[in-house]
């Protein structure tokens, strides 16, 4: 495989006949993520767009590898969800370069914002929370057993290598204790009666804000499974930047919002009502994985470590409770 950088991008684009000789060509790396490289690509006379090329070895201090071949499973979701959502939610495929794993698509508006980044600055937009509810719920009603699920998303590898065992086996390693409940809970997940696209990392730092709605990136984790990881994964992203405080506060008051609008969009009913109360644990695994897994936040101090520690394991452990559950279960 043919790494590319931003330095040899331009190059590389002119060699393969996706960039005039002629023209002059701009690339520049977007910080997303720790797993590929991404890079904004701008060529004299045409929009700009993304190129993203998987790396097998992420940016982690810990050891996190995982198969290149994710790359596929995220240009396909991508397909898939164009002909689910409204134009401008995911981007577009422009190109794929199936030998060097790497696809380009188009870039989103440009006055896009990252929503952590505003949610980091303090910035609690209910607005924002809507939206994200309605198309997460809406993914999911729209692709329950969708025949695209018996493909290649079928295979849970990726899922395994990028959240299970560095979420899920890695905080059962670091606390014996809640091991039985984070077993089970893994299990769970292949045996859930609803099965749709799962999207795997739906969260603030994958979804763009900008005078047009939401653009959402990231599908590399993109599979056929249990909605509840996608809802308890996003909730916890929330709840840990609430914890910031101390408290449920800001942003803490969009959880309600979110799970208002996911409803409306998925449906009320079992499928919703199931969902919301598997939600609850993989809300508190999620979190925990976030302060003692492989990929820990950076924004939380000693002090909001701890509460959410200690949050995560009594609810983790074996008389662990059901106050999120029902909580979430209220709102449908």
């Amino acid at each position: 495989m043919r790494e590319i950088t931003p330095e040899n991008a331009a190059e590389y684009l002119r060699e393969t006949g996706r960039a005039p000789a002629a023209r002059k060509v701009d690339v520049r790396a977007l910080g997303w993520g720790v797993s590929n490289v991404v890079m904004r690509v701008d060529v004299d006379g045409e929009p700009p767009y993304v190129l993203k090329q998987a790396r097998e070895k992420l940016r982690t201090q810990k050891l996190w590898v995982s198969r290149l071949e994710r790359i596929w499973t995220e240009r396909d979701a991508l397909d898939l969800l164009g002909s689910i959502l409204p134009p401008g939610a995911v981007p577009s495929v422009l190109f794929s370069d199936e030998a060097n794993y790497l696809f380009a698509m188009s870039h989103a508006p440009e006055d896009s914002a990252v929503w952590k980044e505003q949610l980091l600055a303090g910035r609690s937009d209910p607005e924002v929370a809507r939206r994200a509810g309605t198309i997460l719920g809406t993914v999911h009603r729209a692709t329950l057993d969708h025949p695209a699920l018996t493909g290649r998303f079928a295979d849970t590898t990726v899922f395994d290598e990028l959240r299970i065992d560095p979420f899920y086996r890695e905080i059962a390693r670091v606390h014996p204790g809640i091991a039985p409940k984070v077993d089970a809970l893994i299990a769970s997940m292949a045996e859930t009666p609803h099965r749709c696209l799962v999207l795997g990392d739906f969260s603030p730092k994958n979804i763009l804000v900008h005078s047009q709605g939401l653009t959402l990136v990231d599908f590399e984790t993109a599979h056929a499974g249990d909605p509840a990881f996608d809802v308890g994964f996003f909730l916890s992203h929330i709840r840990l930047k609430a914890m910031r405080t101390g408290v449920d506060g800001p942003p803490g008051e969009l959880i309600p919002v979110f799970l208002e609008a996911y409803v409306a969009a998925a449906g009320p009913g079992p499928f919703a009502r199931e969902t919301l109360d598997r939600a609850d644990l993989h809300l508190h695994a999620c979190s925990l994985a976030r302060v003692d897994g492989k990929s820990p936040v950076d924004y939380l101090d000693d002090r909001a470590r701890a509460a959410v520690r200690d949050s995560a394991l009594a609810a983790l452990g074996p008389a662990g409770g059901t106050e999120n559950a029902t909580r979430f279960r209220n709102k449908v």
